[in-house]
């Protein structure tokens, strides 16, 4: 059988064993195979003559094991060792057979061990000097999923950088390892491991989510592929994207292992780098057998994209476009997140020094994005200040813990002071009547968007039950009747009949979904619990929701998951609570009123920089977290200006014009009084454009 139809044969094989891996365990283990066609892109960009050691730590079933050999075969590379770590004793087995059968290189060169990449042990087996190439797609789990393993991750990482990494740049490693948050996905500690891998000069080839430079958890990897590597290239896909079932989009990651001595500088004593290009590739760009097939043509395209990348081609074929990763750049946007962090302390020295590395105009304090930068050129530009550095603040909406049970529907009036309420099915749909001061009106989700827009309370309520106690729970109230008056907190009153008996029925509920634990021991409600202290707590129970905070009850507040354009709205007069599904603002100086945030938020360019620091989902959808919200880059406005976003506000509607008067406060306070002529419409313009990229096109 020739070699080709053996390669076939293995690779059809290898999309059959995936079909047979539950779903369950694939979730689990964050089983979502590459793909030869994605691989193959990696591949090529990553090899260099030089390449003669491979190795994929979390091999799966050996796609981009497979795609490195291929690659290397039709480039003349000649590999001499290829080896793969996989968990899964039967994906191993199965990917050690695949290898035999592909790989095309001499016997004992192709070794896949069975086990886990964080065992010290298993690393040990390894080469000592390290791999011209790491190249792996790290598994993607959440940290709510990790509990023991993320913990073993973490130690058995520390093992192997005491192990493999020399000692004057073992400190970086261990900082970085001891500093990465326990939210972090699983991806996170993978990313450092197959980094440890690679020996310096070598590379470090990763298919990552896009999240990697949105989400907080991925600050520790953006500051580390700064300090010990440096960038090659970036790929990104575009709709539809490259994994259809994936929730956010796909980073291809490329970059060269720097030396311990290059390492060793500080970031902001580096010389001056030039930036590395960013790919977009679209799926014009693709043909039936390769996702750049009809961009580049011939039999080998990947081949031609990675000389395109390596010759710094700036003028790509249709289908995929060009940007630039500018390190100077991207260390002044991560300097204003993680300054007061304590591994960066601990790894940058004096925060007092100057940096070396400047945003493009010497007067910002937080950089423009990538996506904006170009239309700002030339522009007298005002100095430019992280929006949480401002009087405005940015956080989440209201998490009760267990929504089925807290949030519930007004459906008429009762008697005086009473209203009757429907909870949720997961608790029956059942009605009673609830003291009118026991509820509160709550925003749950976009489609009752509208209803704020108009001026309307949604029929959504809130079970706010502080002023309120079941009657088995009257004596521990009674007894701290001396600590509510000291706190100034009302006493709570015994919970009518009908209502008592609804919350005690709701304890004794285990909500489909929780791993049967009844409702007061979900995780988020237990904590809800608070034990008499004597003139310094009162008592709190289960079913009593924590006091509100202005992220419950803000000035104005915005989609968390969006798919139009963004949209900012006012909260009502007498302001409603807003739930987590929407990102909330609100102000301590009484000049960013909710008017004027609105109409601030909603300028052109604050709508342009959402979508350009956004996380566009898989779907096409734009996730707007307080985090990326937080880094808005913002003039400094004066007192008349936001007093006429406040009158712009009380008049700015969706579909109306008046986002042009918006526009004009905004430009001048931008161009520190120059106005330049199209600006906004060019903003406009690359917002709709950066809007389409994200969107889902129909086939």
């Amino acid at each position: 059988m020739y070699r080709s139809e053996k390669r076939h044969e293995a690779r059809t094989a290898a999309r059959r064993f995936e079909e047979t891996l539950s779903a369950e365990n694939r979730k689990r283990l964050g089983q979502f195979f590459t793909g030869i066609p994605l691989g193959k892109i990696l591949a090529h960009i990553a090899l260099t003559a030089d390449s003669r050691t491979v190795l994929d730590p979390m091999a799966g079933h050996g796609d981009l094991l497979d795609a490195a050999a291929e690659a290397a075969r039709e480039r003349g590379f000649a590999l001499n060792r290829l080896d793969g770590i996989e968990i899964d004793q039967s994906t191993a087995a199965f990917c050690r057979d695949r290898l035999a059968r592909t790989a095309d290189l001499a016997a004992g060169a192709v070794t896949v061990l069975a086990g886990s990449a964080f065992d010290p042990a298993m690393i040990g087996r390894m080469p000592a000097d390290g791999y011209d190439l790491a190249i792996t797609n790290p598994p993607y789990v959440r940290y709510q999923a990790g509990g023991g393993p993320a913990v073993a991750a973490r130690r058995g990482l520390a093992a192997i950088v005491d192990q493999r990494i020399p000692k004057d740049e073992r400190a970086i490693w261990q900082a970085l390892v001891r500093g990465y948050s326990g939210l972090a996905d699983l991806s996170v500690p993978s990313w450092l491991l197959a980094a440890s891998m690679v020996r310096p000069g070598g590379t470090l080839a990763l298919v990552v989510p896009a999240t990697w430079r949105s989400r907080n958890y991925g600050d520790v990897i953006r500051y580390f592929m700064l300090k010990c590597f440096s960038m090659r290239c970036i790929v990104e896909d575009t709709q539809p994207g490259w994994f259809s079932d994936a929730l956010v989009r796909t980073h291809l990651i490329i970059a060269t292992r720097l030396s311990p001595q290059e390492a060793a500088v500080p970031l902001r004593r580096r010389p001056d780098a030039e930036p590395a290009p960013w790919l977009s590739i679209s799926p014009a760009a693709a043909d039936p057998n390769s996702l750049v097939g009809a961009a580049f043509g011939g039999k080998l395209p990947e081949e031609q994209l990675a000389a395109f990348v390596a010759g710094g081609a700036r003028n790509f074929p249709p289908g995929i476009g060009v940007t630039a990763f500018d390190s100077h750049v991207e260390y002044a946007a991560l300097k204003a997140k993680v300054q007061q962090r304590s591994w960066y302390q601990e790894l940058e020295g004096d925060s007092r020094d100057l940096p070396l590395f400047a945003a493009p105009h010497a007067s910002e304090v937080a950089p423009l994005p990538e996506a904006v930068r170009d239309l700002a050129g030339g522009l007298p530009l005002a100095p430019l200040r992280p929006l949480e550095d401002t009087a405005m603040h940015v956080g989440q909406g209201l998490r009760t813990g267990c929504n089925r049970f807290f949030y519930v529907d007004a459906v008429g009036t009762d008697s005086a002071g009473m209203i009757r309420a429907r909870t949720s099915a997961a608790f029956g749909g059942r009605e009673f009547s609830v003291p009118f001061d026991a509820l509160r009106p709550v925003l749950r989700k976009q489609a009752e968007l509208p209803m704020v827009e108009e001026r309307r309370v949604p029929p959504g309520r809130v079970l706010d039950l502080r002023r309120w106690c079941l009657p088995e729970d009257s004596a521990a109230v009674t007894e701290a009747r001396q600590t509510y008056r000291r706190q100034g907190e009302p006493v709570p009153a015994i919970m009518p009949d009908e209502f008592a008996a609804f919350v005690r029925e709701a304890a004794q509920v285990a909500p489909a979904g929780e791993g049967g634990k009844l409702t007061p021991e979900l995780s988020a409600v237990r904590t809800n619990v608070r034990a008499h202290r004597s003139g310094s707590a009162t008592p709190r129970f289960w079913y009593m929701l924590p006091d509100f905070m202005p992220r419950h009850l803000p000035a104005a507040f915005v989609p968390r998951i969006i798919d139009g354009a963004p949209w900012v709205e006012r909260n009502l007069d007498d302001p409603i609570l807003i739930d987590a599904n929407f990102s909330t603002f609100w102000s301590s100086d009484p000049l960013w009123t909710g008017f004027a945030l609105k109409a601030l938020l909603n300028s052109t360019w604050c709508r342009l920089l959402m979508e350009a620091i956004g996380t566009p989902m898989g779907g096409g959808a734009l996730k707007l977290e307080a985090a990326h919200l937080r880094l808005l880059p913002m003039p400094r406005f004066t007192d008349d200006e936001r007093r006429a976003l406040d009158e712009v506000g009380r008049i700015l509607v969706r579909e109306g014009d008046t986002i042009a008067r918006a526009d004009e406060i905004v430009m001048t306070a931008l161009s520190q009084g120059a106005r330049p002529k199209g600006l906004a419409s060019a903003m406009a313009e690359r917002g709709e454009r950066l809007r389409d990229m994200r969107r889902r096109r129909a086939a």
